[in-house]
């Protein structure tokens, strides 16, 4: 890691994330990163159903992963994440997962960028100001 990551969860690879080659698959590192992100988003208090109750939501507008080495069956993943930017009305989730099997080699590096939008409307909003102070304490 180069910098720090306050949050991290395990995952064991599944038999159906793996492809022909017998390694995760490419695809399957955007279902780990979002994994780790509603994990992290409860981990600082804000559950999907706290952001629906509060009439807020998550819309995932831009994705990118980078791969370092392969990743396979049954090997256990520790996915870190952060907010790495807020902006006024997205954030960027970063993302890096290690294979603690394999001497906790780094595997992938990715992001998520997010744009809160009104519940019922899905028109873009300002992030919140209570989300962005709990996404800004954590780092």
């Amino acid at each position: 890691m180069t910098e720090p990551y306050p949050f991290s969860t395990t995952l064991k690879v599944r038999f159906n994330e793996t492809d022909a080659q017998g390694h995760v698959n490419f695809a399957q590192y955007l279902n780990l990163f979002d994994v780790a992100l509603v994990e992290y988003l409860r981990h600082i208090g804000f559950s999907y159903q706290r952001m629906l109750d509060e009439d807020f939501d998550m819309l995932y507008v831009d994705a990118h992963a980078s791969y370092s080495a392969p990743a396979y069956f049954d090997n256990l993943l520790r996915i870190h994440c952060r907010a790495g930017k807020v902006g006024d009305s997205s954030v960027r989730f970063d993302f890096e997962v290690f294979n603690e099997s394999k001497e906790n080699r780094l595997t992938a590096k990715g992001e998520i960028t997010i744009v809160t939008a009104d519940r019922k409307t899905f028109q873009k909003m300002r992030v919140p100001d209570h989300f962005r102070q709990a996404l800004e304490r954590q780092d």
